[in-house]
């Protein structure tokens, strides 16, 4: 099953702001696992009630009423995550300290803080809105990913880089992609930055990367005030562990994709697709992400899946899980690329396939052993 109406999809959109109002729920019913579970649990399930996101984009010429609805969900959720981060840290000095609730709501406000960088990215992306990407650089330093906006852009000239450290290899572990790629993240960057104080005639005190550094280092005094050690040390893993998210999302969108290994892959923007629709509503089509490469300068609410993409084999949350089991997700997504470069019937019906959980492919991934 598939939605196809882009009016139902517009709606759709305002799921981006769920996580914040399930993050605040689950303390008052006394769940605070329940962001966690709904990401890794629910969303997939859900996806067999839901389907698949097959509605066409939005006409160039939206009415101004939804056109503005649209521009809006992101500056709303700037301003519900501003008041959602105050809140946070209190509820760590105000909940019972049981064991078990602060691991479990720390994992839940990591799930949070993981889906505020694809609002983030969306707003750094905004054409002709200055407003829009100061508001995404500091949504994106607020989580603690401070270099985002910088490093972003240099992360669109680099896709397809085999030596770059954007793709991930077949065989290279998230692990140490991910610590390499967030080395290279502050590095790159760096370099954006100074080439464009070079290139404006400006002195080092106006480097933006090192204010917005600040940023993350006032939320955790914040975190410290309103919710004592145990929110500040809270507030140091949701940074650690939102670098990582991020680094694991550009290394199952981008793996094996590269001008040297999948030279003709270019016209799919190097990129991998995901298009199950509540996900693609809660991340604002950041799933639809080869189209997003392909045209970086189109909204959110005008990109939409390719029938012939390259398709994931699961939605984000299974293949985050996979991911953390190297060797599986290497022979899955192997026998993946085979299928689709190889089976050119197959192509068209990766988009509309209902298995969530990918379990198929799985079988017959690890059951192949297939090597490239």
């Amino acid at each position: 099953m598939g939605v196809r109406s882009t009016s139902i999809k517009n709606m759709g959109y305002s799921l981006v702001l769920l996580p914040q109002a399930l993050l605040i729920l689950s303390v008052h019913i006394g769940l605070p696992w329940l962001v966690l579970l709904f990401f890794f649990a629910g969303l997939p399930l859900l996806r067999y009630l839901i389907g698949n996101d097959l509605s066409p984009p939005n006409p160039k010429q939206l009415h101004p009423f939804v056109r503005t609805y649209l521009r809006s969900l992101p500056r709303l959720y700037c301003l519900t995550f501003a008041i959602l981060l105050p809140w946070a840290a209190w509820t760590f000095e105000a909940v019972p300290r049981i064991h078990g609730s602060i691991i479990g709501f720390a994992l839940s406000l990591w799930t949070v803080f993981a889906l505020a960088t694809c609002v983030a990215h969306e707003l750094i992306h905004t054409v002709n809105s200055p407003l829009d990407r100061r508001l995404g650089r500091l949504l994106a330093a607020s989580v603690g990913y401070f270099q985002l906006y910088e490093e972003h852009f240099s992360h669109h000239e680099r896709t397809g880089h085999y030596h770059s450290a954007d793709v991930a290899r077949p065989g290279q572990s998230i692990y140490t992609y991910s610590w390499k790629r967030y080395v290279d993240t502050i590095r790159s960057a760096l370099d954006f930055e100074c080439a464009r104080l070079r290139r404006e005639g400006l002195s080092k005190i106006h480097n933006r990367v090192f204010w917005t550094a600040l940023v993350p280092v006032l939320v955790a005094c914040l975190f410290y005030a309103l919710g004592g050690p145990v929110a500040l040390g809270v507030y140091v893993f949701e940074v650690v562990a939102t670098a990582f998210a991020v680094q694991a999302i550009t290394y199952l969108q981008h793996w094996g994709l590269s001008e040297k290994m999948t030279p003709d892959l270019g016209d799919h923007g190097f990129s991998w697709e995901e298009a199950c629709w509540i996900q693609a509503c809660i991340t604002l089509n950041n799933s639809f992400h080869g189209q997003h490469h392909l045209y970086v300068r189109k909204p959110y609410y005008q990109l939409t899946m390719s029938k012939e993409a390259l398709a994931l084999p699961a939605s984000y949350p299974v293949m985050f899980l996979m991911a953390l089991f190297p060797p599986v997700l290497t022979r899955v997504m192997k026998a993946q690329l085979a299928l689709w470069m190889n089976n050119e019937s197959a192509r068209k019906n990766m988009m509309h396939r209902s298995d969530c959980f990918g379990g198929g492919l799985l079988g017959r991934g690890m059951r192949s052993g297939h090597s490239s």
